[in-house]
């Protein structure tokens, strides 16, 4: 492995034994000074402590194995992360509630793999620049996701299946509505949206996507006050979550009888495993249970988006922290553990954050730090009828805003763009400018 800097530059110290981590900082120290590595010569003549220096000799007396250092290194990972695991389930054992639920059992096994995950690289090492292409596959490139909020805006901006792209808003903005629109679009695009809800129940998201799909006043929908043609809008949606829905919509079409209608469904038929919307409802939801999801879903169905609503509610353990929920660490960590998973993944993740009057990240500035792109939500009033997302931060292209229109009705937002009242009141006063000219 002295031969091979790669090798070594992914190298963590913790895969090693204790005893010699001191090896290991003077070898680091090296590198760092005159980026080789260095040769056992160089090392006898920077070590001075005599233990550490006896170690050193001890390596240099094994006879040269004929193994790739890649390959000793796997060695090494591997064993390390399996004496991490036997010593967190150790722990485990010991320190359990003997009466724990089933839930609890498996949300504290989820955290000890993502415990350990986090300090194990599972990734393959990054492309040589001799073997790097200079585009995408074709396949990663049709798993770019838009927004689905503008038309406009979409033509230009689309985000990788491995980008965290993050919304801000105050209380009351709109941030769910945000969610539920980009899980809409994605399910009208052909692809399944997991969407993790803290706040809101299941049953609430769905009736918020169903009027954003069908055009449905939103209130009347919930209280099951439609005329004939809203049902059948209703109706149609529903039944098209479930393979060969349309038999059962024909029955529905006879009888106009939703409630008979969906339990026919629910009977008789599956849920599209490649295009749905998976709401999981968890008042509680941890990094671990949002990583126990992906691990059963993403994999076998057909993933467009992973959306958090939101991220200031999503704990990293289901330990109590001693600092408490919204301690800035906690939430940056959080909100670098979501981007981990959207590159293990490969699928794109969304989250809301919530803003303080000033329109900054509440609780921790630094949640931003791992997003991809990013927005705040501007929803002016409801008679201006138009929503804008003012963008602060993009990776990959210039920070472009756009407004949207925005029914409140239906809360569907877009897909046209519409003049906010700030720019509204731009034109009238440049054409009264226009006019006094004349």
């Amino acid at each position: 492995m002295l031969q091979d800097f790669e090798t070594w530059s992914i190298t963590h110290k913790h895969y090693l034994p204790t005893e010699f981590h001191s090896i290991y900082n003077i070898i680091d120290k090296h590198c760092e000074e005159y980026h080789t590595m260095p040769t056992i010569d160089d090392l006898k003549f920077a070590i001075r402590d005599k233990a550490t220096k006896e170690k050193l000799y001890a390596i240099e007396s094994v006879d040269d194995i004929d193994i790739h250092p890649f390959m000793l290194l796997q060695y090494l990972k591997n064993e390390y992360t399996q004496q991490e695991i036997l010593l967190s389930l150790q722990k485990y054992v010991d320190n359990s509630i003997a009466f724990e639920s089933a839930e609890e059992s498996l949300s504290h096994l989820h955290e000890i793999v993502l415990d350990v995950e986090s300090r194990v690289d599972l990734e393959d090492p990054s492309e040589s620049m001799q073997s790097i292409t200079l585009h995408e596959s074709n396949e990663d490139i049709s798993k770019y996701v838009p927004l689905g909020l503008n038309t406009e805006y979409d033509y230009d901006i689309q985000f990788s299946p491995r980008d965290l792209v993050m919304v801000g808003g105050k209380r009351g903005a709109g941030k769910s509505i945000v969610c539920c629109n980009i899980a809409n679009s994605v399910y009208e695009s052909g692809k399944t949206a997991i969407y993790f809800t803290i706040e809101m129940d299941s049953r609430s998201i769905l009736q918020r996507c169903c009027a954003i799909a069908t055009g449905v006043p939103f209130s009347r929908l919930r209280t099951k006050n439609l005329n004939n043609v809203e049902w059948e809008k209703v109706a149609t949606w529903w039944a098209n979550r479930f393979i060969n829905g349309q038999e059962k919509l024909k029955s529905y079409r006879e009888e106009r009888n939703f409630d008979k209608f969906h339990t026919a469904l629910k009977t008789d038929c599956e849920l599209d495993p490649n295009r749905h919307i998976d709401v999981i409802y968890d008042p509680s939801l941890t990094l671990s249970k949002i990583k126990a999801e992906l691990d059963k879903k993403v994999k076998i169905g057909n993933v467009g988006m992973v959306i958090v609503d939101y991220i200031n509610q999503v704990k990293r353990s289901a330990i109590p922290s001693k600092s408490g929920q919204y301690d800035w660490t906690e939430q940056i960590e959080v909100s670098k553990t979501l981007k981990s998973m959207a590159q293990e993944y490969e699928t794109t993740v969304f989250s809301p954050y919530q803003t303080d009057a000033s329109g900054e990240a509440r609780f921790a500035k630094g949640i931003l730090d791992a997003a991809d792109a990013a927005y705040t939500i501007n929803a002016w009033s409801q008679e201006d009828s138009c929503m804008t997302l003012n963008c602060v931060k993009m990776r990959s292209a210039a920070e472009k805003s756009f407004t949207s229109t925005m029914d409140w009705e239906t809360l569907k937002i877009g897909p046209n763009t519409a003049m906010n009242p700030k720019e509204i009141e731009a034109s009238a006063h440049k054409t009264g400018e226009e006019i006094n000219d004349i």
